[in-house]
Parts: structure tokens; sequence; C-alpha cells
């Protein structure tokens, strides 16, 4: 066992080392192996998720992600929307992201307590108002929560 697991320890080293070592010697990382960045990988291929992937792959796999994440650009802190529940929507403010297509929300007039993470399926479509804008719906009554 021990045998074992020194080995798979020692394979581990090598992966992780991989890119450092192709990188000092000019190389650049095959399909499949490690990356941190594009330059680390050989022509015709892109880092994707720490992975270096055929270009045409990469370049889809992040179009796929900014696509779930929001479309046409990802929300970010302080965006004020609209965010589902209960069946109605209620004004809220982004107040951190939590991974792409995913974001901590403060509802307006509520306490911290009342803070959630919600996903873009509970957003309202097109609720993207700026920082300085505030919701169209009416705040409800903390008797309602």
């Amino acid at each position: 066992m021990r045998v074992r697991a020194f080995t798979v320890l020692r394979a581990l080293a090598v992966v992780v080392a991989l890119p450092v070592v192709l990188a000092a010697c000019g190389k650049k990382a095959p399909l499949g192996s490690p990356c941190r960045a594009d330059d680390d990988c050989a022509s015709g291929l892109a880092c994707h998720r720490e992975q270096c992937l055929h270009e045409g792959s990469a370049r889809r796999l992040r179009e796929e992600e900014q696509r779930a994440s929001g479309g046409g650009g990802a929300r970010k802190v302080g965006d004020r929307v609209e965010v589902e529940w209960k069946g109605s929507y209620k004004p809220a403010i982004i107040t951190g992201v939590v991974a792409p297509g995913s974001y901590r929300v403060h509802f307006e007039g509520y306490d911290a307590q009342w803070d959630e993470v919600v996903t873009e399926t509970r957003i309202k479509a097109g609720a993207r108002l700026g920082a300085g804008q505030k919701a169209a719906v009416p705040a409800a009554s903390s008797s309602e929560r």
C-alpha cells in the first residue's frame, strides 16, 4: 500500500510540475496537460479550466459558460436586479458573485439574514439595472417574509 501511495504522489508531482518544466525548456504543454494560461499550451491548443484543449473546443466551452452565466455579460457586484421569491419579484442588489450565473443578493428593505445565493433562473430576465437605479417593483413589508 505504501509503494502504491508513493507512486501516486510521485505521478501527481510530475503532473503538477509539467508546465513549469516545459516552460523552462521552451516546450509547450500537449493536449490534456495542466496549464495556467494559453501561452502554456502547444500550438493549436488553448488553456481552459487549467487544462490544454483544442482551441475550438476551448472557445466553444467559454462561449457556453458565458451564455449560461447570463449571456451578453455577467452580472456584477452592485447591480440591482429583481429576484423571484414565492411567486413574485423582489428588488435586490448583488453583493457577491459566487460562480458564473450564481450570485449572493441582498433583498432591499430586509435584514441581512434574508440574503441568499440565487442563480440566473430566479433573476428576472433583462433586470440589469444600473447601480444608481431602483427596481420598478414596490418593496414588500417585512411581514410578508
